[in-house]
């Protein structure tokens, strides 16, 4: 369609929510006429940890832990045993925590 319009960009918007991969997908599929692989959990679980990072950097421990509890959803949407691990997950209330439980589910 880019071609066909002519249109000089292109707009994302809730398909990046969760999934922050998608700009990586389109540049792959742009660049090389192919949709790259699936992310791995290793990679989600990574992106993950950092963007817990940088929200209690930004916000704050208390009100980042409680923002993310959203971002996480759509994180884990789809992946086996979500619905459990979003339940633990919104009873969180510390950093360490959090991260120690994601780091247990996306190594199972």
């Amino acid at each position: 369609m880019l071609r066909y319009t002519k249109a000089d960009g292109i707009m994302i918007a809730r398909g990046a929510i969760g999934n922050p991969f998608i700009f990586k997908n389109i540049i792959e599929y742009l660049k090389y006429g192919k949709i790259c692989e699936n992310i791995s959990k290793e990679e989600i679980k990574n992106t993950v940890i950092k963007h817990i990072d940088l929200e209690v950097a930004e916000k704050g421990e208390y009100t980042g832990i409680r923002e993310m509890r959203k971002h996480l959803a759509y994180y884990t949407k789809g992946m086996q045993n979500s619905s459990v691990i979003r339940d633990k997950i919104n009873k969180i209330e510390n950093k360490k925590e959090l991260i120690e439980t994601l780091i247990e589910y996306f190594n199972i």
